[in-house]
């Protein structure tokens, strides 16, 4: 008797990343490394890439005795131990490679990056949430009262943007929100609101989380609770 067992996806294997798994190969799917399709040519598919390996080297190390004085052996010459250390070396690594895989190798890498990022955020705002809370004095075990209920509910936000992405497929920016009490998550298209922003801060604020600037900031804010409406009002 075969008995099968459902392969468990890794946790970067999202719904909506496995539909830009998709889409992507449909674009580069059966594509050389220099975008011919049913490329017949093997060298079109050689990729070369920059790999740090570690290699033994032997290191000699001089011999002293308790005074500092050179060791040395019956003719005279220095005494020296010697260890194999591990050194890194730049080395070449010739693989044979898609366009597909080359291009979906960089996009799970950052995929995997976020995900951790978004795990330390998720951790420091229930730290924060859990603080705030004991500050508040609410209750922390069996039922809120009228009044703890009330304020409770004014004070929690409608969302929490969890970090800013670039759409592989559309190239334009997105931002990833969590509705507030709820596991749903939402990615809404930011069109044209980082056009003004430099390279170097957009970068910052969508791989590290570093702040937009001021206005950008309102614009995106405006955007996002305007999208989670709607979605709340459907």
């Amino acid at each position: 008797m075969v008995v099968k067992t459902k392969q468990k996806l890794p946790k970067w294997a999202t719904l909506d990343r496995q539909t830009t798994l998709i889409e992507m190969w449909s674009l580069h799917g059966n594509k050389c490394l220099q975008g011919h399709s049913a490329c017949p040519h093997f060298s079109h598919y050689v990729q070369i890439k920059k790999e740090i390996v570690w290699v033994a080297k032997s290191v000699q190390i001089p011999c002293f005795d308790k005074d500092g004085l050179p060791m040395r052996d019956s003719k005279g010459n220095q005494l020296a131990l010697t260890l194999n250390k591990s050194i890194p070396v730049e080395v070449d690594k010739v693989t044979v490679n898609r366009l597909y895989n080359a291009k979906i190798e960089s996009l799970i890498t950052n995929w995997k990056a976020d995900d951790r990022e978004q795990d330390k955020i998720d951790w420091e705002l229930e730290q924060s949430a859990l603080h705030w809370l004991n500050e508040k004095r609410y209750p922390l075990s069996g039922r809120f009262n009228a009044i703890s209920q009330a304020i409770f509910a004014d004070n929690q936000p409608l969302f929490y943007i969890q970090g800013l992405g670039i759409s592989g497929l559309t190239f334009k920016p997105f931002a990833k929100v969590r509705i507030a009490s709820s596991y749903m998550r939402l990615y809404i298209d930011l069109g044209d609101s980082l056009k003004r922003v430099s390279k170097n801060k957009k970068r910052k604020a969508i791989r590290y989380g570093k702040p937009l600037p001021y206005h950008t900031e309102q614009r995106v804010d405006l955007i996002v609770r305007e999208a989670v409406k709607d979605y709340l009002a459907h």
